[in-house]
């Protein structure tokens, strides 16, 4: 016996399902043997068809719903028919012409919406713009169009690259605003300890300067470090991300990382350890923090110690000598370790001593924030932002500098930086909708 298959789209009484009052048939085939796995399922473009002839005749029933209606929004008066509109509407995988009734205030003239984009403000589904602020992200704006394409299995107008673009900065934007609007900082369990990571990255620019640096913040519980079974290195299952790349005085980086803080459970009683590279701007975001906790520990961060030490390139005697100088700093004997970088300097080239004094000053700006991170290691207490860096490597690096040819305006950055952070802080599955929404109203 030979078998077939019909797919339906069928529009019904929701009081009686049996009334059947419109019925289309989606798609029809006969059920055949399969060979192999390429024959299997019904195969990506079939699928996609299905998707848009449903998708036509849904929208079709519910622009006759959104249609329906006896009075103008405006006088009350009765609306009169005079017409239809044709235009656009875009899903995620499927691009569809829709029809809509114009509709006109008999007493006050008054034209209701008949567009998708005067109805709705635009003519992208929410799930589509959510996906493309997502690639737009993650991914470059060019690759986030091959990705769709593929997907899609075809070029569509609607992810372009330029369009990718436009959605990432409508829609980081508009979780600036919603920053200001956290209700889930309200009933935050309080914390005890929070460890707190401040760094930044310099990017290049379209802008006249040689570059724009862009600022990061990680906030986790100690509590939130775990160790996968069969695993040596840890890792954050729960943190708060802040970003900014504005250039104003640091306040959206302040109250960003603020937010997140709270978010966090930072309270009155809350005692923060603050890991940082040393930058004074580093430690000005750390400064905002102090009023609102009980306590802050500031610790010169082990990771960016080290990293300026690998930086230096000496070999021989001059490398036992700087790994010395490394062991007493380890240990947090920062006096002993500055007298043993003297003694190196003098040693040394002119190009290699040149290095060696800018670390000299560097321990030294910050010699007040050295700890003995040997000692913290055997108690288990936090001395390196290790962990927190791959998450500025996501922010930062792995997005903004991977891309050599990449040049970068704040405009542009911020609102980019803003969407990875919400990303990175598991915000965004909360926030897309707001964003998406409130990126469309402006």
């Amino acid at each position: 016996m030979a078998l077939s298959y019909r797919i339906i789209f069928e529009t019904y009484n929701t009081a009686d399902s049996a009334e059947v009052s419109r019925s289309h048939i989606l798609c029809e085939d006969v059920i055949t043997k399969p060979s192999s796995l390429l024959d299997l399922s019904m195969g990506l473009k079939k699928q996609i068809d299905m998707l848009q002839k449903a998708q036509d005749h849904l929208l079709s029933e519910k622009l006759k719903v959104f249609s329906g209606k006896k009075r103008c929004s405006c006088c009350k008066g009765k609306l009169i028919k005079f017409g239809k509109h044709s235009s656009a509407f875009h899903d995620v995988l499927t691009d569809h012409k829709v029809t809509m009734q114009r509709l006109k205030c008999s007493d006050c003239n008054h034209e209701e919406p008949s567009t998708i984009r005067t109805a709705f403000n635009g003519i992208e589904s929410a799930e589509l713009i959510k996906i493309q602020a997502e690639l737009g992200a993650t991914h470059s704006f060019r690759e986030s169009e091959k990705i769709f394409e593929i997907f899609s299995s075809k070029r569509r107008k609607i992810n372009n690259h330029d369009r990718i673009k436009n959605v990432v900065e409508k829609v980081g934007e508009s979780l600036e605003g919603l920053a200001n609007e956290e209700a889930e900082i309200l009933g935050v369990e309080p914390a005890l300890e929070l460890i707190v990571n401040v760094d930044g990255g310099h990017l290049k620019t379209t802008e006249d300067k040689r570059s724009i640096e862009a600022m990061t913040s990680v906030i986790y519980r100690p509590e939130s470090l775990e160790t996968p079974e069969g695993s040596t290195r840890a890792s954050i299952k729960s943190k708060n991300c802040a970003a900014s790349a504005l250039d104003d005085g640091q306040k959206q980086m302040i109250n960003n990382t603020i937010i997140a803080a709270l978010k966090q459970g930072l309270c009155p009683t809350t005692k923060i350890i603050a890991l940082c590279d040393g930058a004074k701007n580093c430690w000005t975001i750390i400064d905002a923090l102090e009023p609102l906790a009980l306590s802050v520990e500031r610790i010169l961060d082990w990771f960016h110690i080290t990293m300026k030490i690998k930086n230096i390139a000496v070999q021989g005697s001059h490398k036992e000598k700087l790994d010395k100088v490394k062991w007493h700093l380890w240990h947090g004997n920062s006096d002993t370790a500055t007298i043993r970088l003297d003694e190196l300097i003098e040693s040394c080239s002119e190009k290699t001593s040149g290095k060696l004094i800018k670390f000299k000053t560097y321990i030294e700006n910050n010699i007040h924030k050295i700890v003995n991170y040997n000692d913290r290691k055997e108690k288990g207490l936090p001395f390196t932002s290790n962990l927190a860096e791959s998450t500025v490597e996501s922010l930062i690096n792995q997005r903004c500098k991977g891309h050599q040819h990449m040049r970068w305006s704040r405009k542009g950055l911020n609102p980019l930086l803003q969407l990875r952070a919400a990303i990175s802080s598991k915000d965004w599955d909360n926030k897309w909708e707001s964003a998406v929404l409130t990126a469309l109203s402006n």
